[in-house]
């Protein structure tokens, strides 16, 4: 973990090369330092030397599963062994469409893996990327903990919990309705990295080459330190050449760290997100301590402003035809292969043929936010319908925290909410305009706006009936 190079010293803000240095901090953003920075030299072989970051481990595919409609598998101890009446089942998937078709209540599952012996020294969390609706998780017969929500992501950090180099056994019990798609149906993760980790990037990118991008680290052991962290911006579509880099000095404390990036990114080949071009890049971080790399992330995102003018929405300061669809799934989507993900692009494709521009999509599956951005089709995103009005304000700032960086997102959707809660998803993501209300009489907060009277929807932007 991270040498104690220093006393407890907050995270310095950080800046990139090239960014304006009159650029104002956002609401409750503070710079406590004049900080100086270096351009990364061209690409070095340290990082290569060393650990080399995060590693995942994908745990879908085979898992063993059973009801339990009575309610007594806890105390049968199935937490800590699997009984002989189970069934194979596909995770992710939705129990609905394999073993239990129109089953609602409990069920169980259970999975073995081994983790890699080199995992000894990392931090490793397990991580559920949703189960419907309430899962309760154990490892080797010590329980995790429970997560409520179908839709939104959870972790456990089980470095503690696990056997390396020899099997363990996660163990789910989850409560689900039929009548709304029960079981894992999002993808289950091992991530193996530093005690000091990336835990959350959340990457605005406006006009042209302006990147804000809110990054949280998590220290998880009780030595302060100093550490690098390395930028890079890539276009996705040509990933092996530099259009910025960046390093960064910092220093951490236990615990909780939270900074803000800056930066002004120059090149005269840089392009705007548009319908038309979606035209992607990546913010590739490596968290690193010497030759050693602690944790890396990627996150994708394309340059685009959204604004109003003469009662419309505008698209780089652009106006563009709005033709919206809000499709019905009955269930959850669920996106587990390659030709799911064609099919979903497919489908993206053809609404976008027949001009459609915006989807309203509920509480949707990860990859196909991915899919929008690459298509270029916005999205309008909300809770899961038929939630009461605090469950799905609840779920709806969890997905703003799980998808603010994807260019295609244009508006966030609440169907009933008070004036703090307005205000409340308002400030999570000031880019972005904020759709309240039903169809009949929906409203629009515009970007920044968190406060005051919203506008009325315009033509197009609300599915016909």
């Amino acid at each position: 973990m991270m040498l104690p190079h220093s006393k407890c010293l907050p995270l310095l803000p950080l800046l990139l090369v090239g960014a304006a240095w009159g650029t104002p901090l956002p609401a409750g953003a503070q710079s406590n330092s004049t900080h100086v920075v270096r351009p990364v030299p061209p690409k070095k072989s340290t990082v290569q030397v060393g650990r080399k970051g995060r590693e995942t481990e994908v745990i879908d595919g085979a898992w063993q599963f059973l009801t339990d409609p009575q309610n007594t598998g806890e105390q049968e101890s199935w937490q800590k062994t699997p009984p002989s009446a189970t069934k194979e089942i596909v995770v992710p998937a939705l129990w609905t469409t394999q073993a239990a078709p129109s089953y609602t209540g409990a069920a169980w599952y259970w999975r073995e893996f081994e983790p890699s012996e080199k995992w000894k020294k990392q931090t490793v969390r397990l991580r559920f990327e949703a189960v419907a609706e309430k899962a309760t998780v154990w490892i080797n017969g010590d329980k995790l903990g429970e997560h409520e929500g179908g839709a939104t992501p959870f972790e456990f950090n089980v470095t503690k919990k696990l056997h390396f180099g020899a099997k363990n056994l996660v163990a789910l019990r989850v409560e689900g309705e039929a009548k709304r798609g029960a079981g894992i149906w999002q993808g289950v993760l091992l991530l193996a990295h530093d005690e000091a980790y990336i835990s959350e990037v959340a990457l605005t990118a406006g006009g042209l080459g302006q990147i804000m991008t809110g990054i949280t680290f998590e220290n998880t052991s009780d030595n302060s330190g100093v550490a690098t962290l390395d930028g890079r911006v890539i276009a996705l579509s040509k990933p092996d050449k530099d259009i910025h880099r960046s390093e960064q000095s910092l220093s951490l404390t236990p615990g909780r760290n939270l900074t803000t990036l800056f930066a002004s990114v120059k090149g005269k080949n840089l392009h705007t997100w548009t319908l038309d071009t979606p035209n992607l890049y990546a913010l590739q971080l490596a968290f690193r301590q010497g030759i050693d790399i602690l944790d890396t992330q990627q996150t994708a995102f394309g340059f685009r402003e959204f604004g109003w003018k003469e009662g419309g929405i505008t698209l780089n300061g652009l106006p563009f035809k709005l033709v919206s669809v809000e499709p019905s799934f009955p269930l959850p989507v669920v996106v587990a292969s390659t030709e799911d993900t064609d099919r979903a692009r497919a489908s993206f494709q053809r609404l976008k043929a027949a001009g459609v521009s915006v989807l309203f999509l509920d509480a949707p599956h990860p990859e196909l936010l991915r899919i929008a951005d690459e298509v270029g089709i916005l999205i309008v995103e909300s809770a899961r319908p038929g939630l009461d009005a605090h469950t799905a304000f609840d779920e709806l700032q969890a997905l703003i925290l799980r998808d603010r960086s994807h260019p295609c997102l244009l508006a966030w959707r609440l169907r009933e909410a008070n004036v703090i809660q307005i205000s409340q998803i308002a400030t999570s993501d000031l880019s972005r305009f904020v759709l309240i209300g039903a169809s009949s009489s929906a409203k629009l907060f515009l970007p920044g706006q968190t406060s005051g009277e919203p506008k009325s929807a315009p033509p197009g932007l609300l599915p016909t009936p």
